[in-house]
């Protein structure tokens, strides 16, 4: 038996989009309590915010490939826009 390297170590732990849904959703949320949204649409930023950066830390791996990058990256910008118009 051999050691996994770091980058399989990445791979099969999946930390790469929790690392990016807890910058989103802490910018998310942060941006909406800063512009004095309301409870419930800080909620939803948070939320979505998170959403965005999963998906954008996906999209921005190493391991994935051109067409999952594209995907998930698609997906980060579209939740992102979404984030912002739930924090208004």
């Amino acid at each position: 038996m051999r050691e996994l390297t770091s980058e399989e170590i990445e791979q099969v732990g999946g930390g790469v989009g929790l690392l990016g849904a807890g910058i989103g959703a802490a910018i998310g949320g942060g941006s909406a309590l800063f512009n004095g949204a309301s409870p419930g649409q800080v909620v939803g930023a948070t939320i979505l915010g998170g959403v965005s950066g999963f998906f954008g830390g996906i999209a921005t791996s190493s391991f994935a490939g051109s067409a999952a990058r594209s995907m998930f990256g698609t997906f980060s910008v579209e939740t992102g826009i979404l984030s912002s118009a739930a924090g208004s």
